[in-house]
């Protein structure tokens, strides 16, 4: 799972991390089969082009042959602030039906849309966070949740940030998002920029 939480650590002495440790499941092991693969990881990396998103999603979209795509964005979920093209895409692929997912690419932390500018944009254009799930993580949780066919794209997309099997950590446990010194000074003084 998380980096930032290991299972165990070793030293002179092996000190397990309880509260990590999920207990068995009960009943029969079942093995899913039916896993709905339509979905699309991309990684943002500065300069990218806002057209081969667009059509991408509308070619899915008209094909059927996507239902979620997955955006490593950066930092804590932050996506370039002055591409109102690229939120407006977003808007649009889940207007269609599309997934649209939210996930870091730093190897620590989580996603924290509703904490910036940026974040809350991506959320009115109906974009999902995924916490701090691995990407491996978000693409076999929404292959499974699709698979089920008895959910809708909503319901898979609240079922994101619901922990299954250990794959994410609870919003409320997450650490707080990092402020500026300055914007931390504020605060205590009891000034407030939001």
């Amino acid at each position: 799972k998380d980096p930032d939480s290991p299972l165990a650590t070793t030293g002179i002495a092996i000190k397990e991390n309880d509260h990590l440790i999920l207990p068995p499941a009960r009943g029969v092991l079942r093995v899913h089969t039916r896993m709905d693969t339509r979905l699309l990881a991309l990684r943002l990396v500065p300069g990218f082009d806002d057209q081969i998103l667009r059509h991408t999603i509308q070619a899915g979209a008209e094909s059927g042959s996507l239902r979620a795509l997955v955006l490593q964005l950066y930092g804590t979920g932050n996506a370039p602030a002055v591409k109102e093209d690229f939120i407006n895409c977003l808007k649009i692929a889940t207007d269609l039906g599309i997934l649209v997912v939210a996930s870091t690419q730093c190897h620590r932390g989580s996603v924290m849309m509703g904490h910036y500018a940026t974040g809350k944009a991506l959320e009115r254009a109906g974009v999902v966070s995924s916490n701090d799930m691995t990407l491996e993580a978000i693409s076999c949780k929404i292959a499974y949740l699709m698979g089920r066919g008895d959910l809708t794209k909503d319901e898979i997309g609240d079922l994101m940030c619901v922990s299954m099997r250990g794959e994410v950590t609870h919003s409320d446990a997450l650490p707080p998002p990092p402020f500026s010194s300055t914007f931390q000074r504020a605060s205590r003084k009891g000034r407030h920029y939001y």
